[in-house]
């Protein structure tokens, strides 16, 4: 399977992309001021980035034009479901790297140093939470020598954050990508997978497809269905396809899963059963526990997939009212 990370690297590596995703998620202040035609931007190297840095950070450099001087828009892509609470400081170490490396060039001008705009795209499904200033992140100090201290604030685009009201609705590429991340069932994916072929088909290089196909079969439809062997296609209708014609591996996956969770879940109650009242107990118990969690848990996924109640409870071997009442209840 393709990198998470280095997948949406490819992605934003289209100018396309660069572009809907200022669009839809920048500052219009600060878009209104970018000449956004796709054949003034220009993809920039960034070989002076550290190895060491490097292998905690994917990153693609944007040059685009702002009014009559040039901007740098770094995207770092971050798929972590857990934040990374120095992010402002590797940017600080990265930015300085572009600094330097612009410096050597010979691209800085009497004017000064460049803007840079910092981005930082969180694909994960849970919130980020992490410091998006680096002030943040410094301990306080006297106003005297705060004045001396280093500053630096990166732009965070949190696929998690958005609603899904915030993101339908549009053609953006950007929002599109953001609305199949956060997907839960099926026929959610198959309809936007159906919309974003329609604006591929009608305006989206050949390149760009080819980024969408490699991201869809090899991250993004593994990730979420366990099938990690499809086929590329820049069909993505076919893509489509292929998932519903693997459906049941689909739901084994769901389902064998579910069982290794609730297994590990129900071997720790036992464990601490087993340590209050013996362990032959404890695993006992254990194990019956586990496969009620197992059996709940499994329902609960294959509901939230599109699975229909009756599939469900003969799936997982539980009676259709005990999967109805699951349905309906409220989830945390």
């Amino acid at each position: 399977m393709v990198n998470q990370d280095r997948g949406y690297k490819n992605l934003f590596s289209n100018k396309e992309m660069v572009r809907d995703l200022l669009v839809q998620f920048v500052d219009p202040e600060i878009v209104q001021e970018l000449d956004l035609d796709l054949d003034s931007m220009v993809r920039e190297h960034s070989d002076f980035v550290s190895d060491d840095l490097r292998e905690r950070i994917d990153d693609v450099v944007w040059r685009v034009k702002l009014k009559d001087r040039t901007l740098y828009l770094c995207i770092l892509v971050e798929f972590q479901s857990a934040e990374d609470k120095w992010m402002a400081v590797r940017l600080l170490t990265y930015v300085g790297l572009l600094y330097d490396d612009l410096i050597k060039r010979r691209l800085v001008d009497d004017e000064g140093l460049p803007p840079v705009l910092p981005v930082v795209v969180h694909t994960g499904t849970r919130r980020w939470n992490a410091p998006c200033a680096l002030e943040a992140l410094a301990a306080p100090v006297s106003s005297a020598l705060s004045r001396y201290a280093p500053s630096l604030d990166y732009l965070l685009l949190d696929a998690a954050a958005y609603t899904d009201e915030e993101l339908s609705g549009t053609d953006n590429l950007a929002a599109l990508l953001f609305q199949m991340e956060k997907s839960r069932a099926p026929e959610e994916l198959f309809k936007q997978l159906r919309r974003l072929d329609g604006v591929l088909r009608s305006g989206g290089s050949a390149h760009l497809r080819r980024a969408f196909s490699v991201f869809l079969t090899r991250v993004l439809v593994p990730r979420k269905t366990g099938l990690a062997d499809l086929e590329e296609t820049l069909d993505l209708v076919e893509v489509e396809r292929m998932v519903v014609d693997r459906r049941p591996e689909w739901a084994e996956h769901l389902l064998k899963e579910g069982e290794e969770r609730g297994m590990r879940l129900g071997e720790q109650r036992g464990m601490r059963l087993g340590e209050q009242r013996g362990l032959k107990l404890g695993e006992e118990r254990g194990k019956l526990i586990g496969e009620e969690v197992a059996k709940r848990d499994n329902a609960l996924r294959m509901l939230d997939k599109g699975f229909s109640i009756p599939v469900v409870a003969e799936c997982v071997d539980l009676p259709e009212e005990e999967v109805r009442h699951l349905a309906e209840s409220p989830r945390n």
